[in-house]
């Protein structure tokens, strides 16, 4: 029963959405690898990386890992200097430091698997690297259509025009960064590679998305920042990435609120430092709310789906599912139990249940989100790797708590932080009308808090907000004044970020 609802609500997500948001495996490179992947139209050509993973596979035999490195210095040994030349492969310093620390590199942020560079994303800046790994379930794509205005109101965003210059291909290697310049000669060239057709419902030009726009928005002042920081290439490519996974993240969490009018959720950002405190208790109430309406968004889904299929479903329930099963033809392990479903059909039953608003409810509760394979899963899941939640361990209760990228990169795509310096009042303004963010530091804040069912007292929110100020402050992105006043923005001098 689970793989076949997994299955149809994620199809049909997929559908109107653009993204796949029913699987517990992105993560933040994939969403890079995939954007550059979009922007560029290439991936690369990597006859050596290929030989370099298998060099370095644990599951490999330690005789097939010798071959390949034997392989790739003999297609190009001139690419390894004096490392090359050592007479015993099997104890040279390039098989038993420089290839391992290599693959480290690759791998630094796990996506990087057995031998095979096509189901891997490497943790690279250069666009050489790029693979057709498919992990980003259209993730890249979306948010590259998003930052590009295709099939939504504006223009194609500078950021897009940043990203291509930074991780060009073409580059000289006496102008690149570090890490470009060591993993560059890994790829013998780029290829083109023809972006697959993918329609979906949003972006797609029929009606005005509020959070499209806010995510547009936060893109071009991220843009604005980076034209005027002067960052190194890497600590621009990291921000751009993180932006584009936070848009992957608010985007799904608002699916609710877009399609199904369900309530548009404020949160509490914890500054608190401690699980203890009121502001963190109440900060995980809400992200609570927040996963509670993408499980709800996954049984409206599936009740759609049902009234497509057969109007007034609700009389033969059992029917109607099979014919559902039918017409989606699941995959994988995606067959419908017969037998759970009469139980839960009888269990509705008999408490007098409306079995048009129960049975969804019910059978999505069957999904189990805890590996992400539900919609509520994924948020939980990626909202962690994108620095959005926490803790990160497997407890299933988190609270909003950037880490230090990913709160920089909020604070500088809520307004122009390179033009004037906001006050810290109108900054948390701008928190809140772009991302629904509430710190504490306003006199409304209580208020919207208790409203929402997660009422703070004053004190803890003004020193939650205090403290938001000091991690601020600690990121070069705020100062305190005179007479009580801090102000927010870019530093007059801050200087290569």
């Amino acid at each position: 029963m689970e793989g076949f609802l997994h299955e149809v609500i994620g199809r049909e997500l997929r559908r109107r959405h653009g993204v796949g948001m029913m699987e517990g495996k992105l993560k933040p490179v994939h969403v890079a690898n995939a954007l550059m992947r979009a922007e560029h139209g290439t991936v690369g050509r990597m006859s050596d990386l290929k030989m370099l993973m298998t060099a370095t596979a644990s599951k490999e035999s330690s005789e097939t890992r010798l071959a390949a490195a034997q392989q790739m210095l003999d297609a190009s040994r001139d690419r390894w200097g004096r490392l090359g030349e050592e007479r015993d492969l099997r104890r040279s310093t390039l098989v038993t430091k420089v290839l391992p620390l290599l693959r480290t590199i690759l791998a630094t942020d796990a996506a990087a698997f057995g031998t095979s560079p096509d189901q891997s994303s490497f943790s690279s800046p250069t666009a050489l690297t790029v693979t057709g790994d498919p992990s980003d379930d259209h993730a890249g794509e979306f948010v590259h259509r998003l930052w590009s205005g295709t099939g939504a109101t504006g223009e194609r965003l500078h950021l897009l025009d940043l990203l291509r210059d930074t991780s060009a291909p073409g580059r000289d290697l006496a102008t690149v960064d570090d890490l470009t310049a060591v993993l560059a000669p890994l790829a013998d060239d780029v290829r083109e590679r023809k972006p697959i057709e993918w329609r979906f419902e949003d972006l797609a030009g029929n009606g005005s998305s509020a959070i499209a726009e806010v995510l547009r928005s936060a893109a071009a002042d991220l843009g604005t920042y980076e034209r005027h920081a002067r960052p190194n290439p890497i600590a621009s490519l990291q921000r751009i990435v993180t932006l584009a996974s936070i848009s992957v993240f608010f985007h799904a969490s608002t699916r609710a609120a877009e399609w199904a009018q369900y309530p548009r959720r404020i949160l509490l950002l914890d500054a608190s430092g401690t699980r203890l405190s009121p502001v963190a208790a109440a900060s995980e109430l809400l992200v609570t709310r927040l996963m509670e309406d993408g499980r709800g968004y996954m049984a409206d889904v599936l009740s759609d789906l049902l009234t497509e299929t057969r109007s007034g479903w609700a009389e033969e329930p059992s029917d109607a599912l099979a014919e559902l099963a039918r017409n989606k033809a699941a995959k994988k392990g995606g067959s419908m139990s017969m037998k759970v479903l009469a139980e839960v059909i009888g269990e509705i039953s008999d408490a007098g249940g409306s079995m048009a608003d129960e049975l969804p409810r019910q059978l999505v509760e069957r999904v189990d989100g805890a590996s992400g394979r539900s919609l509520d899963g994924f948020l939980r899941l990626f909202g962690v790797r994108c620095g959005l939640l926490y803790p990160q361990q497997k407890n299933p209760n988190k609270r909003l708590v950037p880490a230090d990228r990913t709160l920089e990169v909020l604070a500088v795509s809520t307004f122009d932080a390179a033009g004037r310096q906001l006050e810290y009042r109108d900054f948390l303004d701008a928190l809140h009308d772009r991302w629904s963010i509430v710190v504490g530091g306003r006199p409304e804040d209580g208020a919207l808090l208790a409203a929402a069912g997660a009422e703070v007292d004053s004190a803890s929110l003004a020193e939650n907000s205090e403290r938001l100020l000091s991690r601020l402050e600690a990121l070069g992105l705020a100062r305190r004044l005179a007479d009580s006043v801090a102000v927010v923005g870019m530093m007059d001098d801050q200087q290569h970020v």
